[in-house]
């Protein structure tokens, strides 16, 4: 019997973790009336039923947090229509909108058991009980009928989330990789498009909840009489409202939404500088991520990677920009032209600044040759400004609807991010920090689009659109053509300068550090092993089949392992997963073939670049008891001292002298 009771209650220690908590807020904000447009919850909730699946969360706590966290929000909501009701019924907006509209029907025609519907009406679920508090149902039968509605809710959707994982376990034994990660990347992006289709349905609908309840407010006894006592205080709170939220003017809704975006950015910013220059763990995660990238290269992706990141430099971004420009000027949108040349100019002169001003080398494994300062990135940085720029102007012109405009210039800006630390062109604080730079210009030169634009006016005639088109795409097939057809030199990359020491066991008494890391900076282990060979070929063979090699994995195969592990698949074989000493990756791994109890004795080595007087190279290595994937995202990363880690040290020392190589504690 308790053990029954545990499959229907939830468990009371998983009420500790954040995890279920944020599953009641998410809950809670999509049957909230004004956020259940902008949060997706019914796709996060089927996520989390995948996890339950998994055995990650359990699947009777996620049920009763998605029933609470429903419960609560459309209950909100329904004494947020009562507290709006008189002033509800003043307006017509809601009940004309789309999404009011049908609220209103839907109540009509089933009353309280709407809110066994309205659950499963997608943006609709917020308004119906709104709807429901604003028609004046009462309160106890209305309740009855929310807590009734939540259960099945809070049922159907995480199953049907717990049968999706069983079957992608299933699907992905045969699918290739690609198609899932494709599959993965098309559903995000319609999840944000639907978002975006959704916010511009019902902003009718949350305009006219939001005066209804601002109304209601005012029509507060308290309230009312302080109106009364100060009627010129209030005029002046209205003309301000009015002046700051007006869709007549620049200065109304337009210019507050960019100045706030402005600010947001600008502190944003501030914020970036003071960790890059007063945080040295952000300058080490750094380094650490541009060894790793730098030990996974991959030639395709190189090439891929090499085409887009041309297309945020000069080679792409200047015949765009001159293509644009004659477009512009053939359709006399001088508005949109003088936007596109603040953004594009201003973003140039502040990245060049700034580059002079912070002076950061750029990383000595950088493919393609560069001079010009690290932090911040000028293509990131070009990314935001010019691409996005690009992308609004196609809206303004209505060559593109806004979320395909705002979707597509979020993925171009990212994938030259990519570029830039994938090819170690840049850091990764170098390219955050450009992107916000970007954004800043972006902000400036819509503001000045939007302060400029004409009053409608009769469209361009057919020989100006057809010129316009003409020059745009003339310049789109040379930023490709240069993009892919020019570059920068290749980067000739030194060998890093090693050091003589005579004896190998002093490694542990120089500045290096005892400790290796994981990519984040947590700490991993103490050195426990110190290797002196020739190369790694001779190490491989001294430890023979008691150790298989497990070469240092690409982006491909640690994506493929994540994912493998997430739909309970087993994992590639051999799986070492590198980890950080002197902020580079290991060079070479090690694993036994048999795990035990799930874990399996892992061996990684470092060149430390020291040199014995006769050439020997002299490694730095660990023995670990791990599982091969598991401790890599743990807060608390230090691996425990494993019961086989002793003996397996004395192993391969002895392994390592019997073949003529040499090998030592530290």
């Amino acid at each position: 019997m308790p053990y029954a009771l545990d499959l229907i209650l939830p468990s009371a220690s998983a009420f500790g973790s954040w995890t279920y908590w944020l599953l009641v807020l998410i809950a809670l904000l999509e049957g909230f009336v004004l956020t259940g447009i902008l949060v997706p919850g019914t796709v996060i909730i089927v996520a989390a039923g995948m996890l339950a699946q998994r055995g990650v969360i359990d699947f009777a706590t996620l049920v009763w947090c998605v029933a609470l966290g429903s419960f609560v929000g459309h209950q909100i909501s329904y004494v947020l229509g009562r507290f709006a009701a008189t002033a509800l019924r003043e307006r017509h907006g809601f009940s004309a909108s789309r999404y009011g509209g049908r609220a209103s029907g839907v109540l009509r025609r089933h009353g309280p058991a709407a809110m066994l519907r309205a659950r499963f009406m997608g943006p609709v679920a917020g308004f119906v009980p709104f709807a429901g508090g604003a028609a004046g149902l009462r309160a106890r039968r209305f309740t009855g009928w929310n807590a009734l509605g939540a259960l099945p809710y809070a049922l159907i959707v995480p199953a049907l989330g717990y049968g999706f994982g069983a079957l992608i376990g299933t699907l992905t034994a045969t699918a290739p990789r690609i198609a899932v990660f494709a599959v993965i990347v098309t559903a995000t992006l319609i999840v944000l498009g639907v978002i975006l289709r959704r916010l511009r349905l019902a902003l009718p609908a949350l305009r006219s909840v939001a005066v209804s309840l601002v109304r209601a407010v005012q029509n507060l006894p308290r309230v009312r009489a302080f109106l009364a006592r100060h009627p010129q205080t209030f005029a002046q709170i209205q003309a301000l409202i009015a002046a700051r939220f007006g869709t007549d003017q620049f200065l109304g809704l337009t210019a507050t939404v960019l100045g706030v975006l402005l600010v947001y950015v600008g502190f944003a910013y501030a914020d970036s500088v003071f960790d890059f220059l007063g945080d040295q763990s952000t300058v080490s995660a750094d380094t650490r991520i541009a060894n790793l990238l730098y030990a996974m290269r991959d030639d395709r992706l190189i090439v891929v990677l090499g085409w887009i990141t041309d297309l945020g430099g000069r080679h792409g971004l200047l015949p765009l920009l001159a293509g644009a420009t004659l477009a512009l000027l053939a359709l006399r949108r001088y508005d949109l032209l003088g936007g596109l040349w603040i953004a594009a100019v201003g973003n140039q002169l502040t990245v060049t600044l700034l580059k002079s001003f912070f002076d950061r080398p750029r990383s000595d494994l950088g493919y393609f040759v560069e001079t010009s300062g690290s932090f911040p990135s000028g293509h990131a940085a070009g990314a935001v400004a010019v691409w996005a720029m690009l992308f609004y102007l196609a809206w303004r012109l209505r060559l593109l609807p806004l979320n395909i405009a705002a979707l597509a210039a979020v993925l171009t800006a990212f994938a030259i991010g990519v570029s830039r630390v994938y090819l170690v062109e840049h850091y990764l604080s170098d390219v955050l920090n450009g992107y916000l730079v970007g954004a800043l210009w972006l902000i400036l030169g819509i503001a000045f689009c939007e302060w400029r634009r004409p009053m409608p006016r009769a469209s361009a005639g057919s020989l100006r659109k057809g010129a316009a088109a003409v020059c745009f795409a003339v310049s789109a097939l040379v930023a490709v053509y240069a993009a892919t057809a020019m570059s920068n030199p290749l980067n000739q990359i030194a060998d890093r300068t090693t050091q003589v020491m005579d004896d190998p066991a002093g490694l542990a008494s120089t500045d290096l550090p005892q400790m290796t890391e994981l990519l984040s900076g947590a700490p991993r282990q103490v050195l426990n092993l110190i290797i002196v060979a020739p190369d790694i070929a001779a190490i491989t063979q001294a430890l023979g089949p008691d150790w298989r090699a497990a070469p240092r994995p690409s982006v491909p195969v640690l994506a493929a392992a994540v994912f493998d592990d997430w739909t309970g698949r087993a994992l590639p074989d051999p799986l070492v997963i590198p980890t950080f000493w002197d902020n580079r990756p290991s060079t070479m791994g090690y694993t036994q073939p048999a795990p035990v109890d799930g874990l399996r004795l892992h061996l990684r080595i470092w060149d430390s670049l020291y040199r014995t007087p006769d050439g020997q190279v002299i490694y730095a290595a660990t023995i670990t008891q791990e599982h091969p994937l598991d401790w890599a995202d743990a807060e608390d990363a230090i691996a425990p001292p494993g019961p086989d880690v002793p003996a397996s040290v004395d192993a391969v020392i002895a392994a390592l002298n019997a073949a003529g190589l040499r090998g030592l504690r530290p």
